[in-house]
């Protein structure tokens, strides 16, 4: 397991994600991305609907997060955050503001 994912994990109480359960495993719906964050700020914009983009840090690892997003019309509301860890950025079903 990376150690950027153990930092992360103890920032977040293991909420997010739970280093040692099964040897580390996501507790939300997440997906690898090599996008940057400009990159989804760019893809923000074609998105059905999306609330403000915000951004913070959470152990040192920048990222962005939109309280309710869209992506196309049709498609259900939630929660969408991309937090980047370096080389790999990992997007998130949730709002990491809340943390």
């Amino acid at each position: 397991m990376k150690d950027y994912l153990k930092t992360f994990a103890a920032a977040t109480n293991n909420e997010l994600f739970d280093a040692d359960y099964n040897g580390g495993e996501w507790m939300v719906d997440a997906e690898e991305t090599h996008e940057s964050l400009d990159d989804w700020i760019d893809s923000s914009s074609k998105w059905n609907e999306r609330s403000a983009m915000r951004s913070g840090e959470i152990a040192g690892f920048r990222f962005l997060s939109w309280s309710k997003v869209q992506l196309f019309k049709g498609s259900s509301r939630a929660a969408r955050s991309v937090i980047d860890f370096g080389d790999v950025r990992y997007a998130l079903a949730c709002d990491l503001m809340d943390y």
